[in-house]
């Protein structure tokens, strides 16, 4: 069963490595870099792999959030029908 587990997490590394799909696009990075997140800019959030170790959030028109600064947290801002206007840290 263990074996099993280890081919997983591979197959796991192997498809979040991948820069690009057909359908969306894979960012592997588990901190915000905004090298990388800025090509999320112009995409549907729903077309979008982001590893669940990194620490993001979306926020919509309008929505309150906190002022709390984070480095590490990758914000994404979204325009009302989901398609990500702007992204930053922080």
């Amino acid at each position: 069963m263990s074996s099993a587990r280890a081919i997983l997490s591979v197959l796991a590394l192997f498809s979040m490595a991948a820069c690009s799909t057909g359908y969306g696009l894979t960012v592997a990075a588990t901190s915000c870099d905004l090298s990388q997140h800025q090509r999320l800019v112009g995409m549907n959030i729903g077309e979008v792999y982001l590893p669940p170790q990194l620490h993001r959030r979306e926020i919509s028109p309008g929505q309150v959030v906190t002022q709390d600064y984070q480095p590490r947290r990758l914000n994404i801002f979204l325009d009302p029908k989901g398609w990500i206007a702007r992204v930053t840290c922080g």
